[in-house]
């Protein structure tokens, strides 16, 4: 071989070598720009969430808005399950009584199957009415939830903001509902289980007979 032509030869393999140097050089520089931009852009997370801590505000407020239905739901399960008990059947009015003050309900009902007032609190238009209502509207409940051991509670929010809440029950072997209508929209469908034993305890307790 020839002198230029092993001259090109070398110059072509420093070449490629400076190409291939260049493309590495190129490619580690991208990847470094890369990683600065994903690490740029997790510290402004960072930065941000700190100052949401740092400033306790908004943050606080958010995960107490949250939690408020839960926190209100817990407390009212608490204050009902603490209610005296009923020692006769005779009780019952006095026992929702502390039911409706409890729960800040503005009216509460119980009532049987056909229909009929058992014992009521708070204010209502027409507790026999609305006794009447509740056995239709529970026998509308057991139909839709036949299949499935039928219907243990009925919540309805009417379009002035009210919400009426009934929960079913068995006892004495009859069945029976507990009906109480309140302002509150966050009203639970198991708001009135922890008064439920109190009251089941009164229904079995003998009726006293005065002499």
């Amino acid at each position: 071989m020839n002198t230029p032509a092993l001259l090109i030869g070398l110059g072509a393999a420093v070449l490629l070598l400076l190409a291939g140097y260049l493309a590495g050089l190129w490619r580690g520089l991208r990847e470094r720009a890369r990683l600065r931009g994903a690490a740029g852009q997790q510290a402004a997370i960072l930065q941000h969430w700190k100052s949401e801590l740092d400033d306790g505000g908004a943050l606080k407020s958010t995960i107490e808005q949250v939690l408020a239905p839960l926190v209100e739901r817990e407390r009212l399960s608490l204050d009902l399950a603490r209610v005296g008990s009923a020692g006769e059947r005779r009780d019952l009015s006095p026992l929702l009584e502390q039911v409706a003050s409890v729960g800040n309900f503005g009216s509460v009902l119980l009532s049987n199957e056909d229909g009929l007032v058992v014992a009521c609190a708070g204010e209502a238009a027409d507790f026999d009415a609305m006794a009447a209502a509740t056995a239709r509207l529970t026998g509308v409940a057991d139909q839709f939830a036949a299949r499935r051991g039928g219907a243990l509670a009925v919540v309805i929010r009417d379009a002035a903001g009210s919400t009426t809440l009934c929960r079913l029950f068995t006892a004495q072997g009859q069945r029976m509902a507990l009906t109480a209508t309140s302002d509150d929209t966050r009203l639970a469908v198991v708001a009135l289980d922890p008064a439920l034993a109190k009251i089941e305890s009164a229904l079995a307790a003998p009726v006293q007979v005065g002499g």
